[in-house]
């Protein structure tokens, strides 16, 4: 029913904007390196993909955080900038294909993304990218931030690191893992990012940047976003019990990183 809903919501959308339609149609299908039409990001939170997000928004010549915000305002998450379409959040659009760059947090066994789609994920130290999470909704609390997402991850924090371990959903906690298998299996995981275009980890953010501008023949610009202005330690306790219960996700990033000589 979701699914309908939201094809029917897109064509309403696409019929009442027929300047946008006809300039999507125009721009269906972009020249990019290796015989690729389109670039598509799985975003996992907290892994430093919003940067990444900005350095290709910026490649329609336009301020980046203009562009981002029409993305957010826009009902169907779809803009042009230039020449260039961008698609964000919008499972129906991604899935069609006409943009030159798109990005969610949809799980990449929820969609069925056109042939010569060149794919890129960012991977994290499973530990530092919970704690990151915790410190991002601590601080939305705390400052009163209306982001959407404390409608149901505000609910998570209760009074301590500890609770928030406690009530965080188990695709949530193991992103990284879920976002490539639903299964929550090791083995699939590896094989589904190792299909990827590209991945890298944000430990070395700027060789992995470095590395995907030559694979895509784009040179992608550095930008600085703001962090968290959270102070917030975990103690040993706290680790350890996080660590276990990323156990699964930590074994991953073995494999992965074994085999990542050709990727960075």
């Amino acid at each position: 029913m979701r699914t309908l809903l939201s094809r029917i919501r897109n064509s309403f959308f696409d019929l009442f904007d027929l300047k946008e339609r006809n300039l999507c149609r125009r721009h269906a299908v972009y020249d990019i390196m290796h015989g690729f039409n389109r670039i598509y990001f799985y975003h996992i939170r907290k892994t430093g993909g919003t940067s990444l997000i900005h350095m290709f928004l910026s490649l329609g010549g336009e301020s980046r955080e203009d562009v981002y915000r029409r993305l957010n305002k826009k009902p169907n998450h779809r803009v042009i900038s230039n020449d260039k379409v961008f698609v964000a959040w919008n499972r129906w659009l991604i899935q069609k294909g006409c943009y030159f760059y798109a990005f969610s947090h949809i799980p990449q066994h929820e969609l069925r993304l056109p042939d010569r789609t060149f794919t890129i994920t960012c991977l994290r130290d499973p530990a530092e990218r919970v704690i990151s999470h915790y410190k991002m909704l601590e601080e939305f609390r705390r400052e009163n931030i209306p982001h959407p997402c404390m409608k149901t991850e505000g609910r998570w924090l209760g009074s301590s690191f500890d609770d928030f371990l406690e009530r965080i959903p188990k695709e949530h906690l193991l992103n990284q893992l879920y976002m490539f298998s639903k299964k929550f299996d090791v083995n699939e995981a590896q094989d589904n990012i190792l299909k990827c275009s590209h991945f890298f980890f944000t430990e070395r953010f700027s060789q992995g940047i470095s590395h995907l501008s030559s694979k895509i023949g784009i040179q992608l610009k550095p930008v600085r976003l703001r962090t968290s202005t959270i102070d917030f330690d975990v103690n040993e306790k706290e680790t350890n019990r996080l660590r276990m219960r990323l156990e699964d996700e930590y074994k991953l990033m073995e494999l992965l990183n074994r085999n990542n000589k050709n990727n960075t």
